[in-house]
């Protein structure tokens, strides 16, 4: 019997039953665990649309599942510097195409994830032809101008081929940066650092000293919802406006709503100055992850304390003292994220343009559009011992399917 699919309305309508069982053979993702979308669905209404679509085989099977936002999408803030410049700078006719009406394989709020769970891989010639026919439809029935799947790693290619088939382009995007959890905490990393490199921490973090900077780690949902208020939000706000990619302006009810829903998993680091807190970061600790997701600064004060490079750290400390087996810093600042000894994981997204200016625009146009930065080099920053022990278990990691990667 031929594959089917149904395309629900709200995460309420859901055949729930079968997407949980998708999502659990493909590992439980918490970007795609239904709480998760709960909150991004009744945060980010009227200014994004939702769908999720589950396939099911010839037995009824669920075989795939997938979040599907509606969203408008400023170009500028994806372009290179310069063809950027020129964007903004357009005359009112071309001004149109500025402002893109998406289509996404994906959800507001997941940094570096896709929410698109294939029970089997190998099925992915009969599942993606029916994901694009259902997104296809809505975007036709909605005027967009682009369909586009993000975000995939390099392990997930093989799988993705059918989309080139179907006319996307593969384009790259920014990559998740993760560190190896090889130590206990933040001091016991910082001891293992070359002299130059620890010096640099030491540099930052006594700015902290006497400063009457304090820390705080708050993991309570009713603490974390009485101090976000709007004005911590605005902290937010103003480094997502330095923000090298920048698909999305999460709203304060978002946070909001993380924290009620996904109580007990989500983390609020802080650091406050005469009870004002003036840089915080969001995490979430789901099974054996840790993702340090979204953070905000006060940047009037954030060369006199070091804000983001101390909350970087505190961010990590407490990562490492979790234990967990994988930690995400997040796609941006790859260079001093490389100084930290983090790597980068290749991410890519699959888009193509609709109708007779778009299409061509997106297949033949997409590497001058979205900036794409070189990574850059690995940073030797370990002592050699260290160094060495790591590498010998990051290979009998790999040899046991164990890698962090």
């Amino acid at each position: 019997m031929p594959y089917t699919y149904r395309v629900f309305d709200s995460i309420d309508d859901v055949d729930l039953t079968s997407w949980e069982r998708v999502r659990s053979d493909c590992g439980g993702a918490i970007f795609m665990e239904p709480r998760f979308i709960a909150a991004a669905e009744t945060s980010m209404k009227p200014g994004c649309r939702f769908w999720y679509a589950i396939v099911y085989d010839g037995d009824g099977r669920a075989a795939a599942c997938a979040c599907v936002t509606r969203m408008t999408i400023d170009l500028a803030d994806l372009a290179d510097a310069r063809v950027a410049w020129v964007i903004r700078r357009a005359p009112g006719v071309l001004s149109r195409f500025r402002k893109l009406r998406v289509m996404i394989c994906g959800l507001p709020g997941s940094p570096g994830e896709k929410t698109l769970a294939m029970a089997s891989a190998n099925e992915s010639p009969r599942i993606l032809p029916l994901l694009d026919r259902a997104i296809c439809d809505l975007a036709e029935r909605d005027g967009m101008d682009v369909i586009a799947f993000k975000e995939f790693g390099q392990h997930d290619l093989e799988a993705m081929k059918p989309m080139l088939e179907l006319g996307y382009r593969c384009i790259p995007s920014l990559p998740m940066h993760l560190f190896k959890p090889s130590f206990p905490d933040f001091s016991h990393y910082c001891a293992a650092l070359k002299t130059r490199y620890r010096q640099q921490i030491n540099r930052s973090t006594r700015k902290l000293q006497n400063s009457g900077v304090e820390l705080s780690v708050l993991t309570d949902p009713e603490e974390i919802l009485r101090v976000y208020t709007p004005e911590v939000h605005a902290l937010y706000r103003q480094m997502v406006a330095k923000a090298e990619l920048n698909l999305e302006v999460l709203p304060v009810d978002f946070f909001r709503q993380l924290t009620s829903w996904l109580s007990g998993e989500v983390e609020l680091i802080a650091f406050s100055k005469d009870s004002t807190i003036i840089a915080f970061g969001w995490c979430l600790h789901a099974s054996s992850t840790y993702s340090m997701l979204y953070a905000g600064l006060d940047y009037r004060l954030n060369d006199q304390f070091d804000l983001y490079f101390n909350l970087m750290y505190a961010g990590l400390d407490r990562a490492l003292r979790k234990g967990v087996s994988r930690i995400q810093i997040g796609q941006s600042a790859s260079t001093f994220k490389a100084r930290l000894g983090c790597y980068p994981e290749p991410l890519y997204v699959f888009a193509k343009g609709r109708g007779p200016l778009m299409s061509p625009l997106i297949r033949y146009g997409a590497s001058l559009l979205i900036a794409e930065k070189p990574a850059p080099p690995a940073s030797d920053i370990f002592k050699s011992s260290i160094a060495g022990s790591m590498t010998d278990e990051k290979s009998v990691g790999n040899a046991r399917g164990g890698s962090a990667s």
